[in-house]
């Protein structure tokens, strides 16, 4: 019997703590794929000097932070919405935990890129 063991495709954990709960962002499940996709594009698409400027565009990409880190959260801990964040997490935190997941989005697309390059090397050879 030949078994595949797709359990050696999952990142090791990478924990952060937040609010006495423990949040692995690690990997992006397929679930919220497409929707941390697109609040991360909504985020960037913003006008950063108007963002630092303070304002609307400030308060909005705020928001943005906050659904993406509720987006992500929710998957293991349902109750951390947007307004958990809003009570419960200061904006260094929020920035944190936008960065790390950010960071794992990224990572995700780069081993896609290399799978895809490898797939198409097979195709041609």
């Amino acid at each position: 019997m030949e078994v595949l063991d797709l359990d050696l495709l999952r990142p090791d954990p990478k924990i952060v703590k937040l609010g006495g709960k423990e949040i692995d962002v690690s990997f992006i499940p397929c679930g919220i794929t497409f929707d941390i996709d697109r609040i991360t594009r909504d985020i960037s698409s913003l006008d950063m000097k108007k963002v630092q400027s303070g304002g609307k565009e400030t308060h909005k990409a705020f928001d943005l932070s906050m659904e993406l880190c509720a987006v992500y959260c929710q998957i293991s801990h349902p109750e951390m919405n947007k307004a958990w964040f809003e009570k419960n997490a200061n904006p260094q935190q929020v920035n944190g935990l936008v960065a790390m997941i950010r960071e794992t989005l990224y990572a995700g697309y780069k081993e896609v890129e290399g799978y895809s390059k490898n797939a198409d090397a097979v195709k041609t050879s």
